[in-house]
């Protein structure tokens, strides 16, 4: 390659020469606009990828539209051009993200001067951030994180305001303000999350706030697969709509099917964020979805007029009353369970369990919306209790924030373990969380918190303290389900917190769509790519297996972020699982577990030719991974050098001590496709769930 070149290369294409053109600047790969793009231009790229001459110059996003920076613009090139750089062009984009986990998020920078600037987080606001997640293709912007989210930059910073209106498509067509007089430092670095979410809407419905799930992805209309969808994720929805919060999500397809295409995305939300684009995302496996089978969602209808805040749910925490267009602070000196109980009647809590004034880091620092409330408990609205009272009646006390937990703020969690659905049992009871002793703990009991967290079914109940000591409460002891209940604390089990056990009892759990990736007959950051499903360890097939999928599974695996598909020359019929096959990643994918693919399948192929095997450019050294203390090392990416494995190896029912692993958490599927039974993992046998 010429001397200075910008590197380029071909992208979502069939092959190394054929593909959508990008190119490398400043350390970063970008898009190049088909404005004027002619047969010229691309015999300069065939030319420089040393790929023969140009068959054809195919325009308007033939092969999927890139996201990140635009790097080049009406190119013009002669023909005889060493490489695409050499040929004219207006100049290089102007922004870029930098930091984050794809080229959709992370800390701002500008191109000025010549060199690549960091950009105040004073000085960008949420307009600038729709802006810039427009320029880049990557949807809509997120509310703006905190400044440095993404790390701190280093070098310059730019230094003047970007006074975006928000409908621009450029970010160089925002009118700039003058000149700081105060300096910056990168501790004040700016940050964009964008996402491919950009719309949400109820349809069908007979208000505004109740209906089918109808997401835009990207511009595009489209339905939400109902099999994944859950209660916590339609309150996120709900919120975000100024609807309250969720009553209900109905199904059978009440309000009627849907039309155009249906995502299949699965939201993992735990109810407080504020956007569902804010929720871990999975799609990889899901069963076809009729469109029949449609989210559906009846929301409160009310925007919200109180709020709990702070708590780890939408059902605990700090109080607010929204009057006055502004969210407000609820002052009270004698706080108590009859005013309590009103809050979390009107917030659909369930009944409250426990009425408190948070301690002085949790408390707010905004409004008063309400100061002295005096509730007989049994008033539907908090603003139907007693709100006039008087300031001599406050005076013997002091009036401070008040804090609710509600029943409803009840939840379960699996920690300490190599992902969500694997892992210490622990629930939230009356505003702490406190772990579960094993005595009588079986499969049925792990198959009620694998279904509660969406996890599949059970494969493995883990005891003596399997995933690590807890510590805290121990809040079940006993716990007898049959399988069948909705939640663990249905379950028959004694009272709360009556136990007689220590926390080297405490109980675990591993679930069906506890989902790991690893390299088989690995040198190095090369092998067989096997995935982690149902208990079981299966080929992953290559077929319309892309560049990007590889560069994906490389990050997954710690093993850089490119890599390349290896044409296999074995023949004959593939022995054991092979759970996936299509798993084709595009560039709005930040992660393995977000691409598309056929559904999980036990046998998703069936000839050694499509066994993928891929070849990663980093190497076995994997610095900062942290290993769970669990006993098993069960999800992950082993760090170090093992030739015959590339991943991990375990035994369940072991006590040995795990290798350092990287995780990666899954929420995939509700059931193995096509029939395929659940599988108790190594050493124990097949139970009932």
């Amino acid at each position: 390659m010429f001397e200075g070149a910008a590197e380029v290369r071909l992208e979502n294409g069939p092959s190394p020469c054929a593909g959508r053109v990008e190119v490398k600047h400043k350390g970063q790969w970008g898009t190049v606009c088909g404005d004027y793009w002619d047969m010229d231009d691309a015999a300069v790229v065939c030319k420089q990828l040393d790929c023969g001459p140009a068959l054809e110059a195919p325009l308007y996003g033939y092969f999927g539209p890139g996201s990140g920076p635009i790097w080049m613009d009406d190119v013009e090139c002669h023909g005889n051009e060493s490489a695409l750089s050499d040929c004219g062009h207006p100049g290089w984009g102007f922004v870029r993200l930098a930091g984050g986990d794809s080229p959709c998020s992370g800390r701002v920078e500008v191109h000025d001067g010549n060199q690549w600037k960091t950009v105040c987080d004073s000085d960008f606001g949420p307009k600038a951030a729709a802006v810039v997640c427009r320029e880049l293709r990557c949807g809509a912007a997120l509310p703006v994180p905190g400044a440095a989210h993404f790390g701190k930059g280093d070098g310059p910073i730019w230094g003047r305001e970007l006074q975006c209106v928000g409908d621009e498509a450029l970010l160089t067509s925002c009118p700039r303000g003058s000149p700081r007089d105060q300096p910056c430092t990168h501790a004040n670095d700016a940050g964009v999350t964008c996402t491919q979410y950009t719309g949400f809407r109820l349809v069908n419905g007979s208000r505004a706030c109740d209906g089918r799930v109808e997401v835009q992805v990207l511009g595009t209309w489209g339905t939400l697969c109902a099999s994944r969808w859950d209660l916590l994720d339609a309150h996120v929805l709900c919120r975000h709509l100024d609807c309250g919060f969720a009553e209900s999500i109905p199904g059978g397809g009440r309000f009627g099917r849907g039309t155009g295409p249906i995502w299949m995305d699965s939201f993992q939300c735990d109810g407080t964020e504020a956007h569902l684009g804010l929720c871990p995302v999975t799609a990889l496996g899901a069963s076809p979805c009729s469109p029949e089978n449609a989210a559906a969602v009846i929301c409160s209808g009310d925007a919200a007029s109180l709020r709990l805040v702070g708590g780890e749910s939408r059902c605990d925490g700090r109080v607010e009353i929204f009057q006055g267009r502004t969210w407000g602070r609820v002052l009270d000196d004698q706080w108590d369970l009859e005013e309590a109980s009103v809050v979390c009647r009107q917030l659909w809590c369930g009944e409250a369990e426990a009425a408190y004034n948070p301690p002085k880091p949790q408390r707010g620092t905004g409004p008063v919306g309400l100061r002295g409330v005096r509730c007989a408990g049994h008033e539907a609205r908090l603003t139907l209790c007693n709100t006039s009272v008087p300031e001599n009646a406050l005076a013997a006390g002091i009036a401070e924030d008040v804090g609710v937990t509600c029943g409803g703020s009840r939840q379960v969690r699996l920690v300490n373990g190599p992902g969500r659905c694997a892992g210490r049992v622990e629930i939230y009871h009356q505003g702490s969380w406190g772990t579960v002793c094993d005595d009588g703990w079986d499969l049925p009991d792990a198959a009620v918190v694998c279904h509660q967290l969406g996890c599949g079914g059970a494969v493995e109940a883990a005891v003596s303290a399997r995933f690590g000591e807890g510590s805290g409460r121990i809040w079940l002891d006993g716990v007898n389900c049959s399988g069948a209940e909705g939640a663990l604390w249905d379950c028959p089990a004694g009272s709360w917190g009556q136990h007689d056990c220590g926390h080297k009892e405490d109980a675990g759990v591993t679930c069906s769509e506890f989902v790991a990736l690893r390299l088989e007959d690995s040198n190095n950051c090369a092998g067989h790519l096997q995935v982690f499903y149902n208990g079981t360890w299966g080929s992953v097939c290559s077929n319309s297996m892309n560049l990007q999928t590889v560069s994906l599974a490389c990050k997954e695996l710690g093993c850089g972020d490119r890599g390349t598909l290896e044409i296999q020359q074995h023949f004959g019929k593939l022995s054991g699982t092979a759970w996936l096959d299509r798993v084709q990643c595009g560039e709005k994918n930040s992660s393995f577990w977000q691409c598309p693919s056929a559904p999980w399948h036990p046998q998703s192929c069936d000839d050694l030719q499509d066994k993928a095997r891929i070849t990663c450019d980093g190497n076995s050294e994997l610095p900062g991974h942290q290993h769970p203390p669990s006993s098993c090392s069960l999800l992950g990416v082993v760090k170090g050098r093992d030739r015959a494995h590339r991943g991990f190896s375990f035994t369940l029912g072991s006590q040995q001590h795990p290798r350092e692993a990287e995780v990666s958490p899954g929420k995939v599927s509700e059931e193995t496709s096509h029939g395929s039974e659940q599988r108790p993992l190594h050493g124990h046998p097949p139970a009932a769930l």
